[in-house]
Parts: C-alpha cells; structure tokens; sequence
C-alpha cells in the first residue's frame, strides 16, 4: 500500500517494465553427423516504463494490437506475474478475470466452483452462501450449475466468471476480454452491472484489442504499442486515433496545392446552350479539366470532422469541388465500400435544387446525409467520383478519398437492428426496419 496524494486513487502504476528472455534453438550437423545444439537468447521487453493512476469510479480500456503488452500489465497488477522494473500500488480490494474460466476447475461442478473462486479471493463461506442466488441468477446458467464445468460451452464459462467476479464487490475489478463473449442481452446485463458497480465507487480496468468493445464499457482508454504508453485519454478521442493509425482511416481529404492557377470564371470558347450527346461527348473530350475535387470530409451531428460514429447516429459527408465550363452537367457520386473493397452502395447526385445538375462554373459545396442504423459495425470508405452522367464521362475518382468506423454500444441494443441476434452481422448493411407480426388463424 502506498500513500497516495489524492484520496480517490486508487490505481498508481510507476514505470512498471517486464523482460523475458527469449530463447531460440538452432540445430547444425557437421560432417561427422552429429548434432551441435547452439542457443541463442535476447530480452524481449513485454512492458515499457508504463506509468498511470486510475482513480475511482472510472471505467478504464487498455488496449492495443496482439503482443502490444495489454495482457501482460493486467497479470502484473493481478500479482500473477512480478514486474522487472517498478512498481504498482492497488488503493482497496482487486479482483481480476484474466481469461475465460481462470481459476475454475474444469472436474468440480459450477456450483463447487462458485466457493472455491470465491474462496481464493477471501470471502467467507457464509459470505458466499448470501451471494449465490444472485450469482446463480445472473450467470443464467440454470440447471447447469450443478454439471462439471469441463461440459460447459465458452460463452457459460464466461458468464459463470464474470457472475462471480462482479459479485464479490471488489474496489477493483480487472478483466481481459471476458465481456466479448456472450450474447448481445448478456453484454448489455454486464454494462448494466458495471454501472452499478461505478456507481459506488468501484473502478473498471478492461484489457481488449477491440474498439467497438471498448467503446461499449469504457470511458477512458489506455493505448498500448509495443509495450509502451502511445495515448491515455478519453475513449471516442484514443480510438479514434487507434483506428486512423492502424486501419489507415481519414475523415478528411484535401486536394494537392496546385503551382499554377485554378481557373474559376468561364473560359474562352465555352458552350452554353443544348446539344445532341455525340456532339456534347465530343465537346467534353476536348477539354483538358472539367472539374475537380478540392477537399471532403465526414462531419458529425455538430458539424464536425469525425472518423467514428455509433450505430444510431447521422452522419454527413461534405464535397467541395470546382466546376470550371458550363452547360456539361457536371455531377458528384459516392461510392461506399466495406474493408473488403467490395461496393456496399452508390450514392447518385439527387439535389432538388439542381435537378439538371451543375451547368454554371463556380465552386460548391455539396452535402449528404446518412441515416443512422443504416450501415453495419465496421469500416466504410467513400469513393469520390465527378462526372457527367449522359453521356456518362468520369472526369475525376478519388478512391477511398474517406473513410470511417461505425460501432455499437451495448447501451442501446433497444434501439438498433441486433434484435436478439449475438453474433457479428454479415454484410456490410444493418438497417433497422419496422417488423409487422399478428397471429392468423390455421
């Protein structure tokens, strides 16, 4: 125990580093066929002067790639594992679930596991014995209880750990990926069980490699890179900034500064005026620039740039892009791609205001909007086009000039198109419609 300078600390990490010795075998015959065994080793530094203090109540993320030292911190702080340099001081009781089914016995029953998980982390028999029902009722494992642990699926193991560990009210609760497993309802009863616990003062600490999951129980995040610290701050600003850097996400484009000119008043030999399709064809073919993308970005509910949005919200996308010639109908599109690069939808230029499109030079602005529960979870990426549509010329594509994630939050499985549905949705749409059921006759 420490002595801390403000009483609602109760996490302070300090330059918390741990080594492993790496050893790798290589095996050499000589000419005399035998076998020379030479083995080489080197440090590898799992933790990297990784300082912090979490204080009470809050509910934080750490999170980072595969190797990124997540799991690692939480060991050391679960006292699993010793650091190699500095220190950790926990202000209150702590209870971790590093994986699912740590410290259950997969031959005793889940009723057998309850007291001796319990047990280990120093509550009484009695203690146990007042908290079981309510253990029992929210792991939702039923009749089960009474079976071997070893016949339990993963997502009942899950359930059983984290019942246990929410309930032995601890200051601290740590834990490492638990809550990804489990249907949407169960996520939600978890959320709802944290909240509580936050509310009275207990402090959250999650381990996951997952925004969308951080997003759904956090409201502060920890990046991990490499063992080291990248950022510490709030969770939408850190995941954001984990999701540019990892999944190459802009919620903006700027068009390349141009050394000459950018013409923007009509220019000489212009055509004004109707056409047959071959002769506007022709008329287009031999102008150099017709139009061009100056900048685009994604812009929240506060008009914003934003590279992630929940699954309920609106969002926009704004074009700017100059028309240099008049009377060639020039148009913008979209075209939404998922992470796979396949088209989702395409999004033609519709604007009541223009129903001919643009005819005049100038420079415009153009915007769109986008429907909350429309697109599924994930990454989208917007590609820019400016044509004329008939006859269809493409006088500019930006591929992927924009992109963005869309997550969900357990908080409001109500109000989206998950249903009772646990699992990821395929596709790269989820929209939620209105259900219409009444019950006929035979």
């Amino acid at each position: 125990m420490s002595e801390f300078d403000g009483s609602d600390i109760v996490l302070d990490v300090r330059g918390l580093s741990k080594k492993y010795r790496m050893t790798s075998s290589l095996s050499k015959k000589t000419m005399k066929k035998n076998s020379i065994k030479r083995s080489d080793s080197k440090d590898f530094w799992a933790l990297k002067n990784v300082s912090f203090t979490v204080r009470a109540g809050e509910r934080v993320g750490v999170m980072g790639h595969n190797g990124a030292g997540k799991s690692t911190l939480l060991k050391i702080l679960s006292r699993v594992v010793n650091p190699t340099e500095g220190e950790a001081f926990i202000h209150g009781r702590s209870t971790s679930l590093l994986e699912v089914g740590t410290g259950f016995n997969p031959d005793l029953t889940g009723r057998q596991n309850v007291y001796l998980n319990a047990s280990l982390h120093g509550l009484t028999r009695q203690e146990i014995d007042d908290r079981m029902d309510a253990i029992l009722e929210f792991s939702e494992i039923g009749r089960f209880i009474e079976e071997p642990v070893g016949t339990y699926s993963t997502g009942m193991r899950a359930r059983l750990g984290f019942s246990v560990a929410a309930h032995l009210e601890p200051d601290i609760l740590m834990l490492d990926e638990v809550l990804s497993v489990g249907d949407a309802s169960f996520q939600k009863k978890c959320l709802t069980r944290m909240e509580d616990l936050t509310g009275h003062g207990r402090t959250i600490l999650f381990v996951s490699h997952s925004t969308g999951t951080v997003r759904k129980f956090c409201d502060r995040c920890i990046w991990l890179s490499h063992g080291e610290i990248v950022m510490d701050g709030p969770v939408h600003d850190v995941c954001e900034a984990y999701e540019a850097k990892m999944s190459d996400i802009s919620a903006t484009y700027q068009a390349p500064i141009k050394t000459d000119k950018i013409p923007n008043v009509k220019k000489e030999g212009e055509y004004v005026g109707t056409q047959s399709s071959e002769g506007l064809l022709k008329r287009i073919e031999e102008i150099e620039t017709v139009c061009e993308l100056v900048s685009a970005q994604v812009l929240d509910n506060l008009e914003q740039p934003a590279r992630s949005f929940k699954i309920t919200q609106d969002c926009t996308l704004e074009i700017i892009y100059d028309v240099y010639y008049s009377g060639l109908r020039v148009e913008p599109a979209l075209h939404f791609k998922n992470e796979q690069n396949e088209i989702l939808f395409v999004v033609a230029f519709t604007d009541d205001a223009y129903e001919q499109a643009i005819q005049d030079p100038g420079r415009y602005k153009s915007r769109v909007h986008i429907p909350g529960n429309l697109l599924n979870e994930g990454l989208h990426y917007v590609t820019i086009c400016l044509v004329t549509a008939d006859p269809l010329v493409r006088h500019q594509i930006v591929d992927n000039a924009i992109s963005f994630s869309v997550y969900e939050v357990i908080a409001d499985i109500n109000n989206v198109a998950r249903g009772r549905y646990s699992r990821t949705f395929p596709g790269g749409l989820r929209p939620f419609l209105n259900w219409d059921t009444e019950k006929t006759k035979l």
